[in-house]
């Protein structure tokens, strides 16, 4: 039967760990030669509502997601879709039809270069009461 002495285990141990690092090391070197480098991504993100009074529910919205274009500088690190929020504000609504713009907020480090589509139409309607 085969069998390792201690160390063959240790000089497999040591390869094992020898493969891995060169293989993390590698893939940090794209971001060493791009240190400092301009990018662009693009994300499709889900669009939340915000601010809606009490007195007021959502019946219908144009769309729910939207397409943004974001440009970054690459710092040893990558932007997410879980670090970047497009949102609308339902502060002041009114029932009916009403056009809201969609406001993005992006990590540090970020710039917005565009919001597809840059608006919604949402339509609003007053709650019913449960006790009539």
């Amino acid at each position: 039967m085969f069998s390792l002495t201690e160390n063959q285990k240790k000089l497999l141990l040591a390869f094992f760990i020898a493969v891995l690092l060169w293989t993390y090391a590698s893939n940090q070197t794209s971001n060493i030669f791009s240190f400092g480098d301009e990018k662009a991504a693009s994300f499709l993100v889900d669009i939340q509502m915000r601010n809606l009074p009490q007195a007021y529910e959502v019946d219908s919205i144009s769309v729910d997601k939207a397409v943004l274009r974001i440009d970054y500088i690459s710092y040893f690190s990558n932007v997410s879709k879980e670090n970047i929020e497009a949102y609308i504000d339902l502060e002041n609504v009114e029932t009916g039809d009403n056009m809201r713009i969609i406001e993005v907020e992006l990590p540090s480090g970020t710039r917005l270069m565009s919001v597809d589509p840059g608006y919604v139409v949402v339509n609003i309607s007053k709650k019913e009461d449960s006790k009539d």
